[in-house]
């Protein structure tokens, strides 16, 4: 699994690559692929980050619940 510095760093790149596309004002139909699947991977990080926190929080050093499926994050 991902350390939460991992995830934190991903997140601001895929962040950074959507704001990059959307910089022009204009998406192109071959940018609509790539946006789909950056909102995709930032919603399972953003979901991921908010478990590795509510574990600690707990007094955990790991997650106890599995993930979601992925098909469900769609």
């Amino acid at each position: 699994m991902q350390s939460l510095q991992e995830i934190l760093a991903t997140i601001a790149q895929l962040e950074e690559e959507r704001e990059a596309i959307y910089r022009d004002d204009r998406v192109s139909s071959s940018e609509h692929p790539r946006l789909k699947e950056i909102t995709k991977e930032l919603a399972r990080l953003w979901d991921l980050r908010r478990r590795i926190e509510a574990a600690r929080s707990a007094g955990l050093d790991h997650i106890p619940v599995e993930a979601p499926d992925e098909n469900s994050m769609s």
